[in-house]
């Protein structure tokens, strides 16, 4: 967060993303996994059922080498990138090692991925210091509910103005939206849109000279006030107590 407001302060291009495990099989596709390896796995079968929300929402169908070489690209131009470096198994943290080794990418920031889930509370002083006065776009397929949301219950405490709503819920999509968030003017970008959130950040950083933040599942805690934990998952493996104290 210390990051993101010197950023902020300054005017400088700020992007920070999160590779969790569903990015990681975007990157291993015929690289770090065989063909029979990555698409005979349960994350290929989640993606390609293609929800467009929730924790299996995942904004890409497998096979697709066009949204590995993306995403590959644009972790290069990332400085801050979230991992699971406490829920660290064979289908996350070490399969997003494997694939930072081979894409030679070694960020000089790497925070707990989860935090983003929690990071409204834990911090909520400095999220706030963070939309306080900002012109703010919001990109993600339920971008509408979040702007309501947050125009109801913290537009008059901290006079942000949301000045734009870029839905998107699949990798093909990123076209549009980038023609979209280049007409706009803005001081901070809210993104959760899956692998396309790190694409559209690092767009945001290197076009715009803006900041742009990938809260993933972060993004309903805005309109519901709660920790996002669907089936208890994250209290079960990693201890939301514990998040809340990173």
């Amino acid at each position: 967060m210390s990051k993101i407001l010197h950023a902020l302060e300054h005017r400088l291009p700020c992007p920070v993303v999160s590779l969790g495990a569903t990015e990681s099989f975007v990157l291993a596709q015929e690289t770090v996994l065989t063909r029979q390896q990555f698409m005979g796995h349960a994350e290929a079968r989640t993606a390609n059922l293609g929800l467009q929300r929730g924790n299996r929402h995942r904004g890409v169908r497998f096979p697709n080498f066009a949204a590995r070489d993306a995403l590959a690209e644009a972790l290069q131009e990332v400085d801050i990138i979230g991992c699971n470096l406490l829920l660290n198994d064979l289908n996350s943290g070490q399969l997003t090692k494997k694939v930072l080794e081979y894409y030679n990418i070694a960020p000089p920031y790497i925070f707990e991925a989860y935090v983003r889930r929690v990071i409204m509370f834990s911090q909520k002083g400095k999220f706030e210091q963070m939309l306080r006065g900002k012109k703010i776009i919001l990109v993600c397929g339920y971008a509408d509910e979040v702007a309501a949301a947050l125009n109801k219950n913290l537009k008059k405490s901290l006079n942000f103005n949301i000045v734009g709503t870029i839905k998107i819920h699949e990798f093909e999509e990123i076209p549009r939206a980038k023609k979209e968030i280049q007409a706009l003017d803005f001081d901070l970008a809210l993104l959760s849109a899956g692998l396309n959130a790190i694409i559209l950040a690092a767009y945001i950083a290197r076009v715009k000279g803006k900041v742009a933040f990938d809260i993933g599942q972060g993004m309903e805690s805005l309109i519901t006030g709660q920790i996002v934990d669907e089936g208890n998952f994250l209290n079960k493996t990693i201890g939301i107590v514990n998040l809340l104290k990173l």
